[in-house]
């Protein structure tokens, strides 16, 4: 386990409802001085995901948080960029996982 800031960021449209062209840009929401980053195993990952890769994480805030996108210390503030997709949460009595894949890349299998 890794503690490290986190970055919550929300998908927003900066167009009106009705407009052809409504391209979400990341939006900084919150940021979590320290989060904890667990590695997942690959039992873990077939388990969640149903596929291993090269590279998933759970971050695990305290609180009740919801968020479309997580950036990790590595962020820059700037361009929200990298950030990566929430694929799963979890919400336990104090605290919310997001589970996260870094690395898309499969490990094993076919």
């Amino acid at each position: 386990m890794k503690i490290e800031r986190a970055y919550l960021l929300a998908n927003k449209t900066s167009r009106p409802a009705g407009s052809l062209n409504r391209k979400a840009e990341p939006t900084l929401l919150e940021i979590i001085a320290d989060a904890r980053v667990n590695q997942m195993g690959a039992q873990r990952q077939m388990t969640v995901f149903g596929k291993v890769y090269a590279d998933a994480r759970i971050v695990r805030i305290m609180g009740e948080h919801t968020a479309d996108n997580i950036g990790l210390a590595n962020m820059s503030l700037k361009t929200f960029m990298p950030n990566y997709a929430i694929t799963k949460t979890a919400y336990h009595q104090y605290r919310t996982d997001f589970y996260i894949i870094v690395d898309k890349k499969q490990v094993g299998g076919d």
